[in-house]
């Protein structure tokens, strides 16, 4: 960090930033890359939005179970619909 200052943190300035080198990796090891990531992004956003789901759904229930307004094999037919 020889281009670095700062006494709370170690910052560098756009100066000495812009002259340093920048690697870039060749298109078939960006595109493997872009691949096997993507599969996990796409995943991840559909546990996201699964997750989602699934809170909304225990927001929904879990004050009507406990209050016992809703009877569990009642809960068990919303789950149902629902998934």
């Amino acid at each position: 960090m020889a281009n670095a200052n700062g006494s709370t943190f170690q910052e560098i300035s756009k100066k000495n930033f812009r002259p340093l080198p920048c690697v870039v990796a060749p298109d078939p090891v960006r595109s493997a890359f872009r691949d096997l990531a993507g599969t996990w992004f796409d995943r991840l956003a559909g546990l996201c939005a699964e997750n989602a789901n699934l809170a909304a759904l225990r927001d929904s229930l879990l004050p009507r179970l406990m209050s016992g307004e809703l009877r569990i094999r009642e809960a068990e037919k919303q789950v149902e619909e629902v998934v």
